[in-house]
């Protein structure tokens, strides 16, 4: 029996960090872990059909060859949760370096921005208001 082909998107991030990475991911941000090898690290928010990110060396591609590591600018993602308020309030008790406060955007969402020690930075949001989808 094949097992079934997930249908999300993986974004994986290379760095050099990764103790740092999952130190932060699973004792600070609230993460779980999914995968931790040595060259590997994947870890998902909110439950088993939540959001996943993964991490990887930049030496651990199947071919030998190093690729640039993620030079920490130009990333965010953005990952929904019960309540922006709580999470912000959460993560700031855990020292989490919080870059933008919450706040409510004009599509709909209450968010702010943290980031990871790797740069990337993480939109924690809810729906507070339904929005109409562009036409």
């Amino acid at each position: 029996m094949n097992p079934k082909n997930p249908n999300k998107l993986y974004p994986l991030v290379l760095t050099s960090k990764l103790g740092e990475t999952k130190a932060f991911y699973l004792e600070q941000a609230g993460f779980e872990l999914v995968h931790d090898l040595p060259t590997y690290l994947h870890v998902r928010y909110g439950g088993s059909d939540g959001p996943e990110l993964a991490f990887m060396k930049p030496d651990a591609f199947p071919d030998g060859k190093a690729r640039p590591a993620f030079d920490g600018r130009g990333l965010l993602i953005s990952i929904p949760t019960s309540n922006a308020d709580e999470k912000h309030a959460a993560l700031a008790r855990r020292g989490v370096p919080i870059v933008a406060p919450v706040e409510d955007k004009p599509w709909g969402w209450r968010s702010f921005f943290c980031q990871d020690p790797n740069g990337v930075i993480l939109d924690f949001f809810h729906v507070y208001k339904e929005m109409p989808a562009s036409p």
